[in-house]
């Protein structure tokens, strides 16, 4: 039953999505990426909690490796439950059409809201943080909610992602994201997802990214 109601709630949030994007929605051409993660994160005590990341990405129909991240963080606990605090720090490296690796640094904060409400877990986080690029610097939002149902044996998932640019002062980035995850012993997840990107293309809405993932989270 709770199944078949994330179901339910997974196709209305989708639908959703596409009523507020605030521009026509063009279903142009898209590229096929793949990407690996690994999430790592450690718990000093009940307030402090290090996490860590690190990707590759392929794309050009996932024949093109040319992107990989990695991030840092310390996260607090407030003394409101449902609240946290994290800073990170993250570098991504792009490869070009030359074959050059461009770095990107992106130190930001974040806060982080979760609460269970019948079974489902809903997380929201909204992060400000700094772009250094080797042309530009500036400044951008992005808004990440996650709903889930961890108590099943595969716990499924949807996500929505939305990145404001302060350089165009508009939402340049809608993510929709579904996965499962799989707990392996206490202290190890893995598990595929698939995410749809779209992209504000001159104040168009164009679908322009499918991405199949694998990622593997470690909690200690």
């Amino acid at each position: 039953m709770r199944r078949i109601c994330f179901l339910r709630f997974g196709i209305v949030l989708v639908a959703s999505l596409f009523v507020l994007m605030p521009a026509p929605l063009l279903y142009a051409g898209h590229d096929t990426s793949f990407r690996a993660d690994l999430n790592f994160s450690y718990n000093f005590n009940e307030k402090y909690r290090a996490v860590s990341y690190v990707f590759i990405q392929a794309d050009d129909e996932m024949s093109n490796y040319d992107y990989t991240e990695w991030g840092i963080g310390l996260q607090y606990q407030t003394p409101v439950a449902w609240l946290s605090v994290l800073a990170y720090y993250q570098q991504g490296y792009s490869k070009d059409e030359d074959r050059h690796w461009a770095l990107e640094q992106k130190p930001s904060i974040n806060l982080n809201l979760s609460k269970t409400f019948f079974n489902f877990k809903v997380f929201n986080q909204i992060r400000y943080e700094y772009r250094i690029t080797p042309d530009w610097n500036d400044a951008r939002i992005k808004n990440t909610l996650n709903i889930s149902l961890p108590d099943l044996l595969l716990q499924p998932y949807v996500g929505w992602e939305l990145f404001y640019e302060n350089r165009d002062k508009a939402v340049m980035l809608n993510r929709i994201k579904a996965g499962i995850n799989k707990n392996i012993g206490a202290h190890v997840s893995v598990g595929p997802y698939f995410r749809m990107d779209f992209s504000n293309v001159n104040s168009r809405w164009e679908w322009t990214r499918q991405l199949v993932g694998l990622q593997m989270t470690i909690n200690y």
